[in-house]
């Protein structure tokens, strides 16, 4: 139980870490949409719109590094088995 606790730990920290890292890192909070400029080819004029598109910011990051303190804490708590020879 402790090791599977602390594996997870590890296994939530690299993939939390990673998907923030390799999904474009932002740092600011988490936004869900973003602005698009186009230019109209005859008058010239520039159009803003907002299109969906999610970019995780820090916030994700931080989630995901309380969960894996949180699961690497709690595998202190799960004493070894009774009786078990120590190493």
């Amino acid at each position: 139980m402790r090791n599977g606790l602390r594996v997870s730990a590890l296994f939530i920290f690299v993939f939390g870490a990673g998907f923030w890292f390799f999904g474009g890192p932002h740092f600011g909070w988490t936004q869900t949409s973003r602005q698009v400029v186009t230019v109209d080819e005859i008058t010239g004029l520039e159009a803003r719109t907002w299109e969906p598109h999610l970019t995780l910011g820090l916030d994700f990051l931080a989630g995901a590094l309380a969960l894996a303190a949180a699961a690497l804490a709690g595998s202190f708590f799960c004493g070894r088995k009774r009786g078990a020879a120590t190493p």
